[in-house]
């Protein structure tokens, strides 16, 4: 009886390797940023996609808890000349992680806010910031934007906007013929002063239509909208100096 030689074939090594072992990258920004009471974020860069973006996902680590098992977020990020080049996009998230001591915990709305928040500190005027909302964690935002809920007014697009990347927004979702990876949400950094004024008084013309017809919307959608609905118009009225009453358009 022989025994067949088997040539050892070595590991690939890992695609991935932490924020801090990259040079200069933008992502360093972030790493280890702090998002909770003692709630850190730890930051792995992938490879480069076929458009010269990097691959980035986000663990959790806890002081109490240890670091999550899984990443519960991951997306990418370019860098460019042009205003327009320089985003951040988040492809795939979850609200509930393992972690690497066998137990599994939900991130709760404060800490999810906080991630959102450090994103956005990654992106410069003129920029956007885009975030799925297929996940489980989004079914609210989802439901409203199907509902025409203005984005702003939405669980999502409310951290968005207090992020500093909701000066306005596009839904990509194409509702014939199918549509193509995640829905996203994508909001916009202002590029100037003038166009802040002028996006933010289209939106606030938006929102003070939305509030007398928010109440056909579902009971669960209505009681979440209403309120965000409320503080963007408040946030934007004291930004843009305008007294309560009608709003009389201005060009830029």
């Amino acid at each position: 009886m022989t025994i067949e030689h088997i040539p050892h074939v070595p590991a690939r090594p890992s695609p991935w390797r932490p924020a801090s072992q990259v040079p200069d990258h933008a992502l360093q920004a972030i790493d280890g940023a702090e998002v909770g009471n003692g709630v850190h974020l730890a930051i792995e860069i992938g490879p480069r996609s076929n458009v010269g973006s990097d691959y980035f996902r986000a663990f959790l680590d806890s002081h109490s808890l240890g670091r999550t098992a899984e990443p519960f977020l991951w997306g990418l990020i370019n860098r460019g000349s042009f205003p327009g080049f320089n985003w951040v996009e988040v492809t795939g998230s979850t609200g509930r992680v393992p972690m690497e001591s066998g137990d599994e915990v939900q991130i709760p709305e404060g800490i999810d806010l906080q991630v959102v928040m450090a994103l956005g500190t990654l992106v410069p005027a003129g920029g956007h910031l885009m975030m799925e909302y297929d996940s489980r964690q989004r079914s609210l935002t989802a439901r409203a934007l199907m509902a025409n809920v203005p984005p702003v007014a939405t669980p999502l697009g409310a951290m968005m906007f207090a992020a500093g990347c909701g000066v306005a927004f596009t839904d990509w979702y194409i509702s014939e013929g199918g549509r193509e990876g995640a829905r996203k949400l994508q909001g916009f950094r202002a590029l100037d002063a003038a166009h802040e004024e002028r996006r933010g008084r289209e939106m606030l013309q938006a929102l003070e239509a939305f509030m007398p017809r928010a109440r056909d919307l579902d009971w669960d959608v209505q009681a979440a909208v209403r309120p965000l609905a409320q503080a963007a118009i408040t946030v934007l009225r004291e930004r843009l100096g305008v007294p309560d009453g009608p709003i009389a358009p201005r060009g830029v």
